[in-house]
């Protein structure tokens, strides 16, 4: 038994811990702060700067762990001054997306949980460049999947890590920016598609009786 308790506790899991029950899966919300990284797109690359992701989504389980959310995402990027040499190029740009998700989420002991996902929808950017006389805009169906793990800290509220890939149809062009192209970067542009890391949260609907682990 003193070997038992000594392997719990370097697991980092008390004997309290281990005689909780596995919690049930409730209605919840998440949120999530992710930096993302563009991928395969050179001209995006050189010219944005990125500030950051958020997302927020209302989460309903449905069967063994299984379950649909509904949500909304909105990413920023800084536009670079300095990408061309004879050109102003400050600005900035922004993505909203609305998009539906399901996930599947699996306790792996009493206060620690992952979620696996996917989500679809629309997403709308908008283009705000000195090049412009006026916004331009441009919008396309967005994919995405993460996997994220996450700790309990009250009985309600947990935290956790997420790793994500997302993409969406459409392509960053020389056009958005009232360019016929880009100087001294031709045939560098591509897709949307975006690498992201991000810390969230995760609050159940349920009376808390204040429990702490």
């Amino acid at each position: 038994m003193r070997a038992v308790a000594v392997v719990l506790l370097l697991c980092g899991i008390t004997p309290a811990m281990a005689q909780k029950k596995i919690p049930e899966h409730k209605p919840t919300v998440q949120g999530t702060f992710f930096l993302p990284t563009a991928l395969d797109n050179k001209m995006f690359t050189v010219l944005t700067s990125p500030l950051g992701e958020g997302e927020l989504f209302v989460q309903i389980p449905l069967w063994k762990g299984f379950g649909i959310g509904l949500g909304a995402k909105v990413m920023g990027w800084d536009l670079k001054n300095n990408a061309f040499s004879q050109l102003d190029t400050h600005g900035d740009a922004s993505r909203w997306t609305g998009a539906l998700k399901v996930q599947y989420a699996h306790y792996t002991g009493p206060i620690t949980f992952y979620e696996a996902a996917v989500r679809a929808g629309y997403s709308r950017w908008t283009w705000d460049c000195s090049t412009c006389e006026s916004n331009t805009f441009q919008g396309g169906i967005h994919l995405a999947g993460t996997f994220g793990y996450y700790v309990h800290a009250s009985k309600n509220l947990a935290f956790g890590i997420i790793l994500g890939y997302g993409t969406d149809a459409a392509r960053f062009t020389p056009d958005l920016l009232c360019l016929n192209d880009f100087p001294g970067y031709e045939g560098m542009t591509g897709p949307y598609r975006f690498f992201t890391v991000g810390l969230g949260f995760s609050t159940r609907f349920e009376k808390d009786s204040e429990e702490r682990w």
